[in-house]
């Protein structure tokens, strides 16, 4: 074989290896590394996710309403006195019907067990109480003015007045005894002015 020839061969051969190497080896490595990069691309780190504090919602805490009511008592001179009593009042009830009811109810064992009484009678009943923009009108069974003699009929019906008076709104409040405006109160003539006042029974 002629000089000629052996470096045609070997051209050929060098030929060969070059192209082999660039269409296989090369070809394969980018396509690996093409992948690899993929593969990274679409894992995604694991986000944390923030602790959110738990909110405690506290309702708040609805203040409290009462009404007084007066009963009876001694001073230490054993003097007749009134006192004040708290009740608290139930919600969807109005002050002024609630006060009343509860006077009429009478003091609690452990007020009576200090003194506290009443001159009101447990079988008064209120038959209505009627407000308009202008007045109330608080209509009650007649027994309200009956039993007692005259000092306990002005005790329960000055109870009555000022538990009235206190627990309503700003308006003129007129007592009706069995449908009928007040006038005179039992057999002993207790002249009553209306609308009610804290002196309405003081001639």
């Amino acid at each position: 074989m002629g000089f000629w020839s052996k470096l045609v061969i070997l051209a050929l051969a060098a030929l060969a290896f070059f192209y082999v190497k660039v269409n296989f080896f090369d070809t394969q490595h980018t396509k690996v590394e093409k992948k690899l990069i993929t593969e990274e691309q679409v894992v995604e780190p694991v986000k944390k996710q923030p602790q959110t504090a738990e909110k405690k919602t506290q309702t708040p805490k609805k203040e409290k309403t009462y009404v007084t009511v007066y009963f009876l008592g001694m001073d230490k001179n054993d003097t007749s006195i009134f006192k004040k009593v708290k009740r608290e009042l139930p919600a969807g009830q109005t002050k002024l019907k609630f006060a009343l009811n509860q006077l009429i109810a009478g003091p609690t064992q452990y007020e009576k067990s200090v003194g506290v009484y009443s001159e009101v009678p447990k079988d008064v009943k209120i038959l209505g109480i009627i407000e308009s923009d202008k007045k109330i009108i608080i209509d009650v069974t007649g027994n309200i003015q009956t039993g007692g003699g005259a000092d306990s009929l002005y005790s329960r019906m000055k109870q009555f007045i000022k538990t009235a008076l206190i627990n309503s709104p700003n308006k003129p409040i007129y007592l009706y005894i069995d449908g009928k405006q007040a006038e005179v109160l039992g057999g002993e003539g207790i002249m009553i002015s209306q609308p009610l006042k804290e002196n309405s029974l003081d001639g």
